[in-house]
This record gives structure tokens, sequence and C-alpha cells, in this order.
């Protein structure tokens, strides 16, 4: 066995020998085109997401086509940075996943920054604030404000951050939470008045409206939100992490300088998000 082992290491070493004198010049080829495909990868941010939250991220599945504010964003970001953006179509949960892997640069689908999360990843700066309010049915005018929910139901999704929320509102437990395994549920029982209300973002709650035409609802109390969604591009702990959170931050900075975030939110969202008060009050709190 061992004179074997030594033949094939000999006739490897003779086959390595010869390969090396008779092509170093295409051995040498072959590692400048390496360098090249690997300078060209690093150009490229891979961006998650579902492609399932309008109007943030949409995929059209019969065009093969993507849209929505987020999409827009990334797309200017690499105009101005001169790096390509590759949509990568995963949900939120695997995305994170990928994430951890180094296999995504960053996730796009209204991505909270969270202690939890800070403890994980780097965030980009604020690109958007997203207030969650009241729904209640439309036909509903008992609810108009959070000092109307006292005795009612309000439906939730299980394992939601909005249950500590109304805890916190709601110290004596004076409000019924029902919990739900997932949100459209949830938005189906308020609209036939099973449960009172729930807790959504009411910037996004017309383009549900609008694509399930059967939900009657309305979102109340909307000039005093129950709380304010952050949302930032998580990174990697990384070097290649933090030069893409670099990029990211010059680039956000430089839009909303130059007007061009403005043009973009309105477009979605018929408002400049970094001219609510939301946006005021976070940035005041963190110079």
């Amino acid at each position: 066995m061992k004179k074997r082992i030594l033949s094939i290491a000999v006739a490897a070493t003779m086959v390595f020998s010869l390969t090396a004198c008779g092509t170093s010049n295409g051995g040498k080829e072959k590692a400048e085109e390496s360098k090249t495909a690997s300078a060209e990868e690093e150009k490229v941010i891979r961006v998650a997401t579902a492609g399932n939250y309008a109007p943030f991220t949409i995929y059209d599945e019969t065009k093969k086509e993507w849209s929505g504010f987020e999409i827009d964003l990334w797309n200017t970001i690499g105009e101005k940075t001169g790096y390509d953006i590759e949509f990568v179509k995963i949900d939120t949960p695997a995305a994170f996943a990928e994430l951890d892997l180094e296999r995504v640069d960053t996730i796009a689908k209204q991505i909270t920054i969270t202690e939890e999360r800070k403890e994980i990843y780097n965030f980009s700066q604020p690109f958007f604030f997203s207030p969650y309010c009241l729904t209640v049915a439309e036909s509903n005018t008992d609810i108009t404000c959070w000092a109307d929910m006292e005795g009612k139901n309000i439906g939730v999704k299980d394992g939601s951050a909005d249950i500590e929320v109304i805890k916190a509102n709601d110290p004596e437990g004076k409000v019924n939470i029902v919990l739900y395994e997932d949100d459209a549920s949830c938005q189906r029982d308020v609209s036939l008045g099973r449960v009172d209300a729930t807790v959504y973002a009411s910037l996004v709650l017309p383009y549900d409206l609008e694509k399930q035409k059967d939900l009657k609802l309305k979102a109340v109390g909307t000039d005093e939100a129950l709380y304010t969604e952050v949302d930032g591009y998580p990174f990697c702990k990384t070097e290649r992490g933090d030069e893409l959170r670099e990029l990211t931050n010059q680039v956000l900075t430089e839009m909303m300088e130059d007007g061009s975030y403005g043009e973009l939110s309105k477009k979605w969202f018929d408002i400049d998000i970094m001219n609510s008060e939301y946006a005021k009050e976070y940035f005041a709190n963190n110079k």
C-alpha cells in the first residue's frame, strides 16, 4: 500500500511539473482571468427580496419584471455607485439565512432596525419611517383612536411585535388581544366585523385594499400613530459589508439632499417620508 501511494505521489508530481513547464503562460492567463472575474463580482450588489410586498418590492411573474419603491431605490444606488444590482427572489426568513452565509449582501423588504438585529448586522442609515395605526372596518364609526379601544377586541398576528406595543398602551389589560396565524386572516375578520380592529402600516394599507377589493378597511388615528417602524438595510459585519454599507449611506444622503429621494417617495406614497414628523423626530433625537 505504501508503494502505491508513493507511486501516485511521484506520478502526480511529474504531471504537475510537465503541466507547469508546458503551459506556464496559460496558467498565468487563467490566473488573470480569475482576478478579473473576482473584480467583476465585487461590482455586483446582491439584494435579497421576496417581491410580494407592495409598494416596496414587487415581482411580476408574468412579465418577469421588478418594481416598487425599494427596487427603484436600489437601482438608483447602482447607477450612482457603478455597481450592478442583482435582485435575488427569496422570502425574508430565508433571506436572513442567505445573508448570514454571505450569499447575498443585504435584504430589501421594509426591514426594521431592532436592537437584536444590530447585534448581528450593521445597518444603513434609515431609508424609511412607517407609522402603524389602528385599522378598522370601513363602516366602523365607534373607533377613531386608541382611547376608544377599551373593552374592544384587537386582532394581532401571533409573535408580532405589535403585541408588546398593545400591552405598553394598555397596561391594565382592558383591550382583548385575539391572535391570528397571519395578517390576511386578521384583516379579513376585521373587515367582516368579527374583531374590532388591528394594527397595520397605514402607508401600506391602500395597496392591500387595491389588491383585495373585498376588504373594506380604513386606518384611524393616523395623526397619532401607535408606533413608527424605522427601516434600514442590514449588512454583514465584514470588510465587504462595511464597504457596501458606506456606499449605500453616501447615496442615500446624496439622494435626500438633491431631492431625488423625495421624488421616489412621492411617486409611491404621495409624500416625502423624510419630511414627515416621524423622520424629523428621529433625526432630532439621533444626531
